[in-house]
């Protein structure tokens, strides 16, 4: 089977919305990186349904995992990117836990003002900063940290998230994606294909993609990391690479 695996690519209208770059404090401006305007879509619904509840987002088991290899390296003193930092519970985490400043990037804007909302309740918002904008496309500045949370599969191309990412990790690149290998990485396939069906029925399209991980990992050592934790969480593998 071909890899990635994917579930239909979104139309080029639909790459090239054009986003909106949320500063520090709170100014906003147009931005020209391309999003896919279907995942954006759709976590802003999620992102609105939770406030309508009047819910806070919490981490899952695979989002837990990774930061917990996170917090295993040392956040303290460290500045960490996140790439698809959805509502930030990560980097308000990672910045209450010690690391110095931390920038997210995220294609939905509800997710993006959730993010800064939780940032300012913790009393981390000085040191935060989120933008609205394609991770693979934009232009990013070097961090210690580049951290991506179950965010390669949102991407059809994900060489283009790689080649943007990785020269922008100064120390340490960390990643969740969907297991490609084996029993997990059919299983994995195959939930993507039966969710993209089901989404598509509600009109909620969220498109999912099943990349490649030892290309992934291959890339990384190319750059000069090397790994420093490697684990299977369900049906995600949790990779830790640092230089």
């Amino acid at each position: 089977m071909p890899s990635p695996d994917r579930i239909p690519r979104p139309t080029a209208s639909e790459e090239h919305p054009q986003a909106v770059t949320i500063g520090p404090e709170g100014t906003q401006f147009a931005c020209d990186c391309p999003a896919d305007s279907r995942i954006a879509g759709y976590f802003d619904r999620r992102s609105r349904k939770r406030q309508e509840a009047g819910q806070r987002y919490e981490p899952g088991a695979v989002s837990k995992a990774l930061h917990e290899a996170l917090i295993a390296e040392g956040p303290a003193g460290r500045t960490i990117l996140e790439l698809g930092c959805g509502p930030g519970a990560m980097l308000v985490a990672l910045l209450s836990e010690g690391a110095d400043r931390a920038s997210g990037v995220d294609l939905s804007p509800e997710a993006v003002e959730e993010a800064r909302r939780r940032a300012e309740e913790a009393g981390v918002a000085s040191r935060a900063d989120f933008s609205v904008a394609d991770g693979a496309h934009a232009a990013l500045t070097p961090h210690d940290w580049v951290v991506l949370d179950k965010v390669m599969c949102c991407y059809p191309d994900v060489d283009a998230l790689l080649g943007n990412s990785i020269p922008v990790a100064r120390h340490l690149y960390a990643f969740a994606v969907p297991a490609s290998y084996g029993w997990r990485g059919a299983i994995a396939r195959a939930a993507l294909s039966l969710e993209a069906v089901a989404l598509a029925i509600l009109r909620r399209p969220c498109p999912a993609y099943v990349h490649d991980v030892a290309m992934i990992e291959r890339r990384l050592t190319e750059a000069g990391f090397r790994p420093v934790t490697r684990h299977t969480s369900s049906f995600w593998h949790i990779a830790v690479f640092a230089r």
